[in-house]
């Protein structure tokens, strides 16, 4: 067994640079299997890209009611008025934060580093800054929706 597979893991989990997220993923798949290392990542920027289209189906949701009953609702108190403005503008800045982030199209080939080593290393990089945008989209449009939730609940409670 050679020392890398003995090598103690501590026992608390720590984010791992993304040369050390390399160097163990070489570790599970072998250490000259790039291309298996390269799917891996591949599939990752999948999944981060379906889960960033959920969040603008959650927000094109929104929007399109915001679009039928936002001026009703709107119109029914200036708590109601505040909530909704305030929601709309957290979802806005998702909505940009996912195009800008998560659904920005890139290919992953493209752009080379000097060693295929260093073009994985780069590729995890680039999947680290799009989940970062992810997430906070993801806080946005949480923020985002609970003020217009919270305008509906005015508007049903005539606050």
């Amino acid at each position: 067994m050679s020392d890398r597979k003995k090598r103690r893991r501590p026992s608390r989990a720590r984010a791992q640079t993304p040369e050390e997220e390399l160097g163990y993923l070489l570790e599970i798949h072998g250490d000259d299997n790039y291309s298996k290392v390269f799917d891996v990542l591949v599939k990752q920027f999948d999944v981060l890209q379906s889960r960033a289209q959920l969040l603008l189906g959650l927000m094109t949701i929104s929007l399109t009611i915001t679009g039928f009953s936002g001026p009703k609702i709107a119109a029914s108190s200036t708590f109601s008025r505040v909530s909704i403005a305030y929601g709309l503008a957290f979802i806005l800045v998702s909505a940009v934060l996912i195009l800008m982030g998560p659904l920005q199209l890139r290919w992953g080939t493209r752009r080379c580093k000097e060693t295929i080593r260093d073009s994985l290393v780069h590729l995890i990089v680039r999947r680290n800054e799009r989940t970062t945008k992810y997430h906070l989209a993801s806080f946005f449009l949480i923020v985002g929706l609970t003020g217009y939730v919270g305008s509906v609940i005015g508007y049903l409670l005539q606050i």
